[in-house]
């Protein structure tokens, strides 16, 4: 199904992990720099948001392994988990946008817009590698 080698999505993936990383570290220090300046529900998302990029750094650990040893099942794990963090990221982004229009006062900041970016696009290699695999899988049966 997909014409790309290997490899050469193993390496993608595995560039894309640090990258996806540092910019989640960057984004919980400004979460928690802005935690006092929020009330009401903004605060509520921003613990959501926080709670999120801890579940992704977490994950990452278990990613980088799971694309070094190719590991299906924990690859489709990932996947799910990525879905997830996207569709809940995404929900967050367009609540914060639809009720405050400066992104600076709410949860949906810069850094959380790339930081939601980039976390697809980790969701997107994982789902990739992840078909190239059961490809080679199922030709190898």
């Amino acid at each position: 199904m997909c014409f790309c080698p290997t490899l050469g999505l193993k390496i993608v993936l595995l560039l894309v992990i640090p990258i996806t990383a540092g910019i989640n570290g960057a984004q919980i220090a400004k979460d928690v720099s802005i935690l006092n300046l929020l009330k009401g529900y903004h605060y509520i998302m921003l613990i959501i948001s926080l709670s999120l990029s801890v579940v992704i750094l977490a994950t990452l650990v278990l990613l980088i392994y799971a694309a070094i040893c190719n590991k299906i099942r924990i690859l489709k794990v990932m996947i799910f988990v990525y879905v997830a963090i996207v569709v809940v990221k995404l929900i967050i982004l367009f609540v914060c946008l639809s009720t405050e229009l400066n992104p600076d006062k709410t949860t949906a900041h810069p850094i959380f817009m790339i930081c939601w970016l980039l976390t697809f696009l980790c969701m997107a290699v994982i789902i990739i590698y992840w078909l190239r695999l059961h490809d080679l899988a199922n030709e190898d049966n």
